[in-house]
């Protein structure tokens, strides 16, 4: 991985990170209220299911640079959009195309990046790789979350709006000018059909071993985490004594963030160092992860919901990298971009299920409960998954010495 893709990928979450802890005060303030925030996170959540599928074949066949390239085009339509409106009427376009730029930004880059480093170092590197970028990831949200907070409190939310509409632009041109996708001389040669793609991708899935126990874990995480971001910053703001505050809001997304940077970094020491198995870390990490939204709901003082807060986001970062590693040594590089479309799409329609039961039980239960139930569904989710994988793996171990 080199210093420009790293550039690129560190602007892309950091102009991402910019709007993350002031968004959906945002949305409230320009038209949507507390029963249409979450319809209007589950139309992002649609619209980024929507075209996953399409973008990552898009990325394998005509090329990741390409994908992430007209994610860039989506977000500034997206931010266009934002800060014209003034009313619910604008805001849909507006998510519509925040969704679409989601879809065409993962999957593309990443898989260009481990495919490349793939083929020169082989399969041993994936945890570092993996690891590498997901601290970029959560690098770049931490510092543009923190910087958001900050902006949004001094200037007001057109800044941060435009801010990030800049930096969008940057790594727009960088990517452009500065990276370098050296495709294959066959697949020059010889475009695959899309079809005979499509059979390539389900292959890749059924005869994977487990990657698709991994694949159906990423929708409750989707699920999971999207009942975390919808309503941490209105229960924050009620139990903080900082009430009207929202640089508070963006240390607190730093640190959500930093916290899951430092898991990827514990999770790649506990893959490549101690040797723990990715299946070990990846239900460890996910089984305490939804444990924590349980803990998370019954926090009614600041400092308690601040540290139940950064605890879940380290436990999300150290499942992360173990998930991310089993899927990429589960894929075959031809199908790359597709199968970490595939993931996104799970953890998409997790992420509009959750605002739909959201939506749907907000006027009878508490946000508090609403945390509750989603944590309990996905501990008992995720150990069901975890179980069958084990028993799976020990029916090939016992097939493979008998």
């Amino acid at each position: 991985m080199n210093k420009v893709q790293q550039l690129v990928i560190f602007l892309n979450y950091f102009s991402l990170g910019l709007l993350m802890p002031v968004l959906n005060l945002i949305l409230l303030e320009r038209g949507a209220d507390v029963k249409t925030l979450p319809l209007l996170i589950g139309l992002y959540a649609l619209s980024a299911l929507i075209f996953e599928l399409p973008s990552g074949i898009c990325a394998d066949l005509l090329g990741r640079k390409t994908a992430f390239l007209i994610s860039g085009i989506a977000k500034l339509f997206s931010l266009t959009f934002l800060v014209a409106a003034d009313g619910i009427g604008l805001l849909i376009p507006c998510v519509i195309f925040n969704g679409i730029s989601r879809a065409f930004s993962s999957g593309s880059l990443d898989a260009l990046i481990m495919e490349q480093a793939v083929n020169l170092k082989g399969e041993d590197c994936i945890p570092k790789v993996s690891s590498r970028l997901s601290m970029l990831e959560a690098g770049g949200f931490a510092i543009g979350s923190i910087l958001g907070g900050f902006v949004s409190y001094a200037g007001g939310t057109e800044g941060v709006i435009l801010i990030q509409g800049g930096f969008t632009v940057v790594a727009f041109l960088l990517c452009a000018a500065g990276i370098r996708e050296m495709r294959e001389k066959k697949e020059k040669d010889k475009k695959v059909p899309l079809l005979a793609h499509l059979n390539m991708g389900a292959q890749a899935v059924k005869s994977g071993g487990n990657l698709k126990y991994v694949l159906m874990g990423t929708f409750f995480t989707g699920f999971l985490l999207i009942s975390i971001e919808t309503y941490w910053q209105p229960i924050y703001l009620e139990v903080s004594t900082l009430k009207d505050a929202t640089w508070a809001l963006g240390i607190i997304s730093f640190l959500g963030f930093f916290m899951s940077a430092t898991g990827n970094a514990v999770s790649e020491k506990l893959l490549t160092k101690f040797n723990l198995g990715h299946w070990n870390v990846y239900g460890i990490g996910r089984l305490a992860l939804s444990l924590f939204l349980v803990i998370l709901s019954l926090q009614f003082h600041g400092r308690g919901f601040v540290l139940a807060y950064a605890l879940l986001y380290l436990l999300s970062g150290i499942g992360n990298v173990a998930e991310n590693t089993l899927i990429n040594r589960y894929t075959p590089n031809h199908v790359r971009a597709s199968i970490l479309s595939l993931s996104s799409f799970l953890f998409q329609l997790g992420v509009l299920s959750a605002s739909l039961v959201s939506s749907l039980l907000a006027a009878n239960v508490s946000i508090r409960g609403i945390w509750a139930l989603s944590g309990y569904f996905c501990v008992i989710s995720f150990f069901v998954l975890i179980i069958v994988s084990f028993k799976r793996n020990k029916k090939i171990i016992n097939t493979i010495t008998s």
